[in-house]
């Protein structure tokens, strides 16, 4: 009896390891890129459950969109980090994602802390080009101190168009001089040595995983 009992045990820990070391293997993102991919779709998506979303004829004539996840804090004056991703439309559908980030912002006032949804909708492709070439400072507001705010904002140009969604304690809170980095190493390593973000815009890479399920709610099939 101790024997059978023996052999069951140690039948039963193999069995667990196996199913470990598979989800070790298969449970595992094998994107870097999907922790991005994640906030930019959360980000859109909030955006696009407030009261004022972005038009359905705007994503449709849009050549890019650029979707960032905020957090920001401070009194006065706060800081701002965040990360996101930015996508092409091409003939085919909407190209690979490349990440992107936060890289500095100034703020006033702010009370408190929040996070920030911001979705930048181009309709130019030299004004897109520029932005993933230098990265985009523009301003964006949102005005109000209830717990949850939206807000429309234009952005630097009539190429361009932010949209915002703040929630979180705060008065009068705005955005301005944010920078935006490509998140090159991140880029590489999703899709490759050699990948340039030309190359990954242009759809010459697959997409990674999530990007089809973001590109299904940027055109409103999911």
């Amino acid at each position: 009896m101790a024997q059978t009992i023996h052999s069951i045990c140690r039948t039963t820990v193999l069995l667990l390891v196996a199913v470990a070391s598979m989800c070790g293997v298969g449970c595992q993102s094998n994107s870097p890129m999907l922790e991005y991919i994640t906030d930019g779709q959360q980000t859109f998506m909030a955006v696009q459950t407030t009261g004022k979303p972005i038009p359905s004829e705007e994503l449709k004539s849009a050549v890019a969109i650029a979707s960032l996840r905020c957090f920001q804090a401070g009194v006065v004056l706060g800081w701002m980090g965040g990360n996101g991703v930015a996508m092409k439309r091409l003939p085919s559908g909407w190209s690979p994602p490349i990440a992107i980030g936060v890289v500095k912002g100034d703020f006033g006032p702010l009370l408190g802390a929040q996070h920030v949804d911001i979705v930048m909708v181009f309709n130019d492709p030299a004004t897109f080009d520029k932005f993933v070439e230098s990265g985009s400072y523009f301003y964006a507001g949102a005005q109000g101190t209830a717990a949850a705010t939206t807000g429309q904002t234009q952005a630097s140009g009539p190429t361009v168009k932010t949209y915002t969604n703040a929630a979180g304690v705060y008065a009068g809170a705005s955005i301005g001089g944010m920078g935006i980095l490509i998140k090159d190493q991140l880029n590489t390593k999703t899709y490759g040595e050699g990948a340039t973000t030309t190359d990954i815009l242009n759809g010459k890479y697959q997409m990674p995983p999530g990007g089809m399920e973001f590109a299904k709610k940027l055109d409103g099939t999911s």
